[in-house]
Order: structure tokens, then sequence, then C-alpha cells
């Protein structure tokens, strides 16, 4: 699949991975639709990128509300008339851990964005996106949907249903022409995770992925429609301790926490 002249929707896109990947789809001949909430940042992006001459266009949007996210798809239908890709990265992170009554509004806040607002812009914009098959929704969740990290219990929960939304989608869409794909960045520098401990470090901050290795990702997963990245790849092995040594990987966990 070639991102010329197609049409890609993305979430997110006023500052830092969106911002990037919707530059990476400019650049490659992509009519890009930017998604969010603020609409000065957006028409920034959308000069930089070549603005609306060239095909790009900005939708201001709250993706935790359906019916702004349902006013969204019915904008792409008439400004487009299609849907090739669909980049759901909207969201946010709140620190803290779970401490009863007082902290459930909290997570409602953050699932309401991380995963509702996936789910709203997928369900909205999938009739579009079959009648443009074959085409792409490219979830970016993170390793924080694959391992659980104490301090962060609300942004775990989000993208551990990200995840678990994304591979089954991928099962259910695949004999429909639509491919789903998961992005699973690690620790990515950006403004709303400015991952201020890790840069400091002279030793961890060289754990740290950036911005165009998760765009590169995502334009992997969207041309070569393949189902996982995770960035940087060698995060990968992360995850072999909780699955091959459960209680190993719950210490360790505990260690850092403390």
């Amino acid at each position: 699949m070639q991102l010329a002249n197609r049409v890609c929707v993305v979430t997110g896109a006023s500052s830092g991975i969106g911002r990037g990947t919707a530059a990476s789809f400019a650049a490659n001949g992509a009519r890009v639709c930017l998604v969010a909430r603020g609409k000065p940042r957006l028409e920034k992006v959308l000069a930089e990128i070549g603005g609306e001459d060239v095909g790009h266009s900005s939708f201001v949007c709250d993706v935790s509300q359906r019916d702004q996210v349902a006013a969204l798809a019915e904008f792409v239908r008439s400004t487009y008339g299609r849907c090739d890709v669909l980049v759901n990265n909207a969201g946010y992170s709140t620190d803290g851990t779970f401490e009863g009554p007082g902290d459930i509004e909290r997570f409602e806040q953050v699932m309401a964005v991380n995963f509702n607002g996936t789910l709203y812009c997928t369900g909205e914009l999938l009739p579009l996106l079959e009648e443009s098959a074959p085409s792409n929704i490219v979830n970016v969740a993170s390793m924080a949907g694959r391992l659980g990290l104490g301090g962060n219990a609300s942004y775990c929960a989000s993208k551990f249903a990200m995840v678990g939304f994304s591979e089954s989608l991928h099962i259910d869409l695949a004999g429909r022409g639509v491919c789903v794909s998961l992005i699973e960045p690690g620790f990515i520098p950006t403004e709303g995770f400015p991952q201020s401990e890790l840069v400091a470090s002279p030793v961890l901050r060289h754990a740290l992925g950036t911005v165009e290795d998760v765009t590169e990702a995502i334009i992997d997963a969207v041309v070569n429609r393949k189902m996982e990245r995770v960035v940087p790849r060698w995060y990968y092995l992360l995850q072999v301790p909780r699955l091959l040594a459960p209680p190993l990987y719950r210490w360790a966990g505990k260690q850092l926490a403390r």
C-alpha cells in the first residue's frame, strides 16, 4: 500500500507523535486530516505540512466525546469521501497510585480519552474505512499496555484495554480489508511525556526512543500491513520475564516501586 493521495486521519495531531506522524504522511504524499482539541496548534501544524491547498485539513475534536467524533466522521466523509488510514494516537497520563474513591474520577478521565477515544474513532469511521478498503487502523498504545507499572495504574489500564481491543479487531476485520495495527512505544520523550528523569541520566537515557522512531514504525505498519511494532524494537525483550518468570517479574516491579 502506497501513501500517495491516501486520506489519513491522525488524532492527537497537535504535538509529539501525532504531529510527527502527520508530517511523515504528508511527506509521503498523503492527504492528512489533523485532529486535536486545540485549534491554534492544529492550524500551526496544518501550515507546517502544506495547508489546505494541497489537500490537508484540521478538525477540532475531543475524542472522549462521541458526538464530536461522529461530527469528525461526517467531516471526513463530506471533505474526502473516503478514509484510508486512521491513527488513534490521542492520549494522556496522570501519575499516582490508586487510593480509593477519590481516584475513580481520575481513572475514568484517562480511560475516556485513551480507550473510549480509540473506540469512538474506530466505530464512527469504520464504515468509511471499509468502503475505502484496503485500509488501515493504527492504534498507538504503549509498553505500559503489556507490562503493569507501579504508580500509573490508570494509564496501564487504558493501554491494556487498547492492546486487547486491537488484537481482537485485527482478527475480526482482516476479512473485510481493514488491517488493524498496534504500535507500542517505550519511553519516548514528548511534550506530554517529557521523561525528564531518564533524559537526565547518563545511563538510562540510552533506553529512550524518539518520535521519529515511532513515526517510522507507524508508516511501516501501514505500508506493510503489520499487526504489531514495539518501539524501540529491543523493548520486546522486556516482556520475556513476565511471560517466562512471572514471580520474578512481579518481585522486580515491587522493588522499583519502592
